[in-house]
């Protein structure tokens, strides 16, 4: 689009931009606001400044048409002629701080705004944010806050800033960008002038995207009284053998269905065409079969299936999972899958995976789109007895996908907590959605940050990753608490309630890593006088005296419980620092690690604290061997 067509848009949205006249390519250019800056205005031309096409700084009307004639000149020797559609553009010059607003339509979240620092080297600095259409104030607000020109605000070098007069310069371009038919725009520089902010340089291209149809669930996924396994078998290296022992126990009606067997586990076996009706199918069987008995249990009233076969789009046969989608669509049923390890229901002690490790009780509802990741976590949550309410494992997503999960567990009572591991996401803005209506934390780790990343993750499930940053920046405005480790997943919602924490380290180095790492999470807590006092009497007089408590590196087990008998209740949360010193006695220090519950022992060692770990596995009692790892629960 030409620029006097750009700012007619711009105007109707009440978005400001500079005065301008258009010129035919043969009239004398006349105007009267000065500085002012000229440009081609033709179609020919994508980066007018690249072809010599703007002259700035033009102080009157003689050396406007001056400017007019070297820039034909340069356009010639550039190869560009010009004819009677060409035009000329004059525009006020303006003054300010650059900023940048564009907006593109990506494949997950469809249309979505970049904000950021404008200028010629807006590619390399990359000082943007990302902000989804439908975001409000807050936010949009907070994703302003994560760029660096939003430093600015409210003051700046002695000049006044305000961050209101850009937010709903940013609403307009939101309202701008979802009502026209807009493919990509970009206004470069964005300026904050002394009249507020303008549009002054404008690109957009027009053209519309049709966007996927996401179709919400009418059926819970959890209304598992009666479910059918198919493909249950004694065969027990087979997945079927799996998931119809881990369902035994469930409170839920159980049905097994295998044409090649009579009983298992002492119970009836039923085939397809005898099956009694059930609102759940567990299915696992070759994928060639899958199809037709999805459709013949959705016509028997079956609304929920969880399909763990695998053979689907992730090894290229996206037609049948197509066609699953279809199924879905069609019948108004739950389709979880493919290529999914199945479901756990706490409410009714319902295990449907054939993950190994027990499942215990809790309140965390957790998402997974990797099989692999989720049985890793569960046999890690097995060991320090981490509880689940409700289990998701995603698979390929033809149907039931990360928005539909995160709508679900939303409405489970028992559900306190959603952690999230995901490759690559679908209905982005539905997600978004999802997060922003939720009443309860939800935490997401998202792999595919890298190229390589991303090719594994599509190989993996049949998904695209989509742009890590965009994904992870828009997530967190909406709501989403962003981890960076798999295992803070399951460790994490334990200790979403911790406000202050205090580190004891018998050595000073790891103590001031420890508080590096911390302190942009959370509030290392001031020790007040009686304290101090108190551990004057069982410290040396050369410890910290301040938090982090170093207790002098030939602390024994007797000094690190003599201070935690005195801190134990000044924070929420308690570091405690091991490291390998000649008189350092790392058992008893471990049995006495036990007795305190908001203690988090971290050995940084290895061989001198293998006995030490073994009493602390025992006890099953959460340990880090590593600083990182263990802030990441924060």
């Amino acid at each position: 689009m030409k620029e006097a067509e750009i700012y007619e848009i711009l105007s109707k949205y009440e978005i400001p931009h500079p005065k301008y006249r258009v010129f035919k390519l043969s009239q004398d250019l006349n105007f009267d606001i000065f500085p002012c800056v000229l440009k081609i205005h033709s179609n020919k031309i994508s980066h007018k400044s690249d072809v010599g096409g703007v002259i700035t700084d033009i102080k009157n009307n003689r050396s406007l048409n001056a400017a007019k004639k070297r820039i034909i000149t340069s356009l010639k020797k550039h190869g560009i002629a010009l004819d009677e559609n060409d035009e000329f553009i004059v525009e006020e010059q303006l003054s300010g701080l650059e900023m940048f607003i564009g907006g593109i339509n990506d494949k997950i979240f469809e249309k979505v705004l970049l904000f950021g620092k404008g200028g010629t080297l807006i590619e390399i600095e990359k000082d943007i944010c990302y902000i989804d259409t439908y975001a409000d104030d807050e936010e949009i607000i907070k994703s302003v806050n994560t760029t660096k020109i939003s430093k600015i605000f409210p003051r700046f070098r002695g000049k006044e800033y305000d961050l209101n007069h850009l937010l709903e310069v940013i609403k307009k371009f939101q309202k701008m960008f979802e009502n026209e038919e807009i493919l990509e725009f970009d206004i470069n520089p964005l300026l904050y002038t002394d009249r507020g902010l303008v549009a002054v340089d404008a690109r957009i291209k027009k053209g519309s995207v049709r966007n996927k149809e996401f179709i919400p669930k009418k059926h819970s996924v959890f209304e598992n009284k009666k479910v059918a396994i198919i493909g249950a078998t004694d065969k027990k290296e087979k997945v079927g053998y799996a998931i119809a022992k881990n369902a035994l126990k469930s409170k839920a009606k159980i049905y097994f269905v295998n044409p090649k067997l009579k009983k298992l586990f002492s119970k009836k076996v039923y085939t397809l065409d005898t099956l009694p009706q059930v609102d759940t199918a567990v299915i696992a069987i070759p994928s060639v079969y899958v199809i037709e008995s999805v459709k013949k249990l959705a016509k028997k009233g079956c609304k929920n299936f969880i399909i763990i076969s695998a053979g689907f789009k992730e090894s290229g046969n996206t037609s049948a999972e197509l066609e699953l989608k279809e199924l879905a669509k069609e019948h108004n049923i739950n389709i979880i899958g493919p290529n999914c390890l199945g479901i756990y229901n706490d409410t009714l002690k319902l295990n449907l995976t054939f993950a190994k490790s027990r499942i215990y009780s809790g309140s965390i509802g957790l998402v997974s789109q990797s099989g692999a990741v989720l049985t890793a976590l569960l046999d890690k949550a097995s060991h320090y007895k981490t509880g689940f309410s409700h289990i998701i494992s995603m698979g390929n997503m033809a149907d039931f996908n990360f928005a539909h999960a995160v709508n679900e567990l939303n409405r489970q009572k028992n559900c306190k907590t959603i952690s999230i591991y995901a490759e690559g996401l679908q209905f982005g803005k539905e997600f978004l959605k999802a997060i922003r209506n939720l009443q309860k934390p939800v935490l997401l780790f998202k792999s595919g940050k890298s190229k390589e990343a991303k090719k594994a993750a599509f190989s993996h499930t049949g998904n695209i990753a989509g742009n890590y940053e965009m994904i992870i920046s828009l997530s967190k405005s909406a709501g989403a608490v962003i981890k960076d480790s798999i295992e803070s997943l399951i460790y994490a919602p334990q200790f979403q309630n911790v406000k202050e924490v205090i580190i004891v380290t018998n050595a000073g180095g790891p103590g001031a890593i420890l508080t590096d790492l911390v302190s942009g999470k959370k509030h290392l807590a001031t020790l007040d006088s009686s304290t101090l006092s108190a551990l004057n009497h069982v410290l040396p007089s050369t410890w910290s005296h301040n938090n982090p408590i170093d207790i002098i590196g030939d602390a024994t087990s007797k000094r690190y419980n003599d201070t935690l008998k005195i801190i134990h209740d000044k924070a929420d949360l308690i570091y405690v620092i091991v490291t390998p010193q000649f008189m350092t006695d790392s058992e008893e220090i471990a049995k006495i690690l036990i007795k305190y519950e908001k203690a988090v022992p971290i050995f940084l060692g290895k061989r001198s604290f293998i006995k030490a770990c073994k009493i602390l596995n025992k006890s099953r009692k959460l340990y880090f061997t590593s600083l990182e790892e263990a802030s990441k629960i924060l």
